[in-house]
Order: C-alpha cells, then sequence, then structure tokens
C-alpha cells in the first residue's frame, strides 16, 4: 500500500513521457506509450491478397499469380507506421520486454477476418540465431507467442527450426540483399513436431517476404498439412 502510494506520488511529480509524443503518461497507460499514439496504429483490413495479404487488393494478387509462395495464407495486424516503427524499436533494441504483453494483445484483438487462430496445432516465432539470442536475451517473436499462448491457449513450437546462419539485420540491407542474406539461414532440429500439423508462423515485421519464404521452404521438408504465416508489421513501401 505504501509503495503504491509512494508510486503514484512520483507519478505525479514527475511523470513519464510518451517515448513517441513526448506527452505525460500516467501509471495506468501502457508502458513507454500514451493511449493516443497506441490508439492511432493503422490496422490493416481488407482487401487484401487472398494469399500474400497485399493491401487494396480485390482476388490474388499479380505477384501471387504468377509466381505463388510456398505458404497458404499471410496476414498481418498493423502497416509498419512512423508509430509502430517506434513502438517495435523500444521492444527490440531498447529491450522494453514489458511491451511484449501489448503486442500480443494487439494481434488478439485484431485477429485477421479470415484467420482463426485456435485453428492451428501450433504457433511457430520465427527464431533468431543463438549469438543473437544471447546479445539480445530474448526473441521478440516467441515473447508475443507466448502472451497470445497465455490468451488464447494455442501451443508453440520452439523446437522443429533453429536459426543456423547468423545473417546480417535484414533491417540494414537492400530489397535484393535481403534475399540473397537468408538462403541457408535455417535448419531443422525436431522435425517430427510439425509433421501432420497446422502451423501458424509469427514474425513481427515483413518488408520483403525473405525471411518468412525460406523458413516455409525448410519446414515443408517435415510434411506438415499446412503453413501460414502472421506478422506484427507490414512495411508500407518495401
Amino acid at each position: 500500500m505504501i509503495q503504491q502510494l509512494v508510486e503514484t506520488a512520483i507519478t505525479f511529480l514527475f511523470p513519464a513521457q510518451c517515448k513517441v509524443c513526448e506527452m505525460n503518461i500516467g501509471l495506468e497507460s501502457i508502458p513507454y506509450l500514451c493511449e493516443g499514439c497506441w490508439d492511432s496504429l493503422e490496422i490493416v483490413t481488407p482487401p487484401w491478397c487472398d494469399i500474400c495479404g497485399k493491401n487494396n487488393v480485390d482476388g490474388v494478387c499479380d505477384v501471387c499469380a504468377t509466381v505463388p509462395p510456398r505458404y497458404g495464407r499471410l496476414r498481418t495486424v498493423a502497416f509498419y507506421d512512423a508509430i509502430l516503427q517506434k513502438i517495435i524499436h523500444l521492444y527490440k533494441f531498447e529491450k522494453k520486454i514489458s511491451l511484449a504483453k501489448h503486442l500480443s494483445y494487439l494481434m488478439i484483438k485484431h485477429q485477421p477476418k479470415d484467420f482463426d487462430y485456435k485453428e492451428y496445432d501450433y504457433i511457430l516465432p520465427i527464431p533468431i540465431h543463438k549469438n543473437r539470442l544471447r546479445e539480445r536475451g530474448f526473441n521478440q517473436s516467441t515473447l508475443i507467442a507466448k502472451g497470445m499462448s497465455n490468451e488464447i491457449g494455442i501451443n508453440i513450437c520452439t523446437d522443429a527450426l533453429v536459426r543456423s546462419k547468423n545473417t546480417s539485420p535484414q533491417s540494414s540491407l537492400t530489397r535484393d540483399a535481403r534475399q540473397t542474406n537468408v538462403v541457408g539461414a535455417f535448419g531443422i532440429n525436431k522435425g517430427n513436431l510439425i509433421r501432420d500439423k497446422r502451423i501458424l508462423i509469427l514474425d513481427d515485421v515483413y518488408t520483403t517476404g525473405a525471411t518468412v519464404n525460406e523458413a516455409v521452404n525448410m519446414l515443408w521438408n517435415e510434411d506438415p498439412v499446412e503453413i501460414d504465416v502472421l506478422t506484427l508489421a507490414r512495411a508500407v513501401n518495401p
């Protein structure tokens, strides 16, 4: 009780500021963000490509019609605008991991209209290399997946797919370089876990699709029934 009163007094005298707009925020706000910035995130809504989820497309986009990806469907929750870029940077690189549960809630609240998370046997977060895991201390996609699992009961699979190659960060590369950077990036550990299963891959940001495509190609070697992809953010102009 005393500690709570002290925290309230400190917040009143020295209010924290939103990391995006610098507005004062209180104890009840989402960590590091004001409710205004959080509520202004641009959620992806139909129409979208039936396959890759590209927005403002009815049916199948020209790219998927020409060279269909090997996943069934890919959907994204929000556009990678300036606010979401800041949120993800705080989360991943400034290690504000308390944001993970709020991002998990965002994924659940804005489940794509043609998805039902509970229909999948596993949600499979894209793995990061052991060196990067050691450096960062956590896998951003795994923490979001755990939050989703706690809320809706979907099982998580982190043992089937491994990051066998310590690639350069995709965000630092050109579009063409991203395609080659992830070639051979993944390997299989316990492939039997996904055999005859419906898999939902989870990644944080979709830009060119190089990472998820490489992961999907590797996973099909283990004969799952279905592979779909869900991402938190999608670049507006990759």
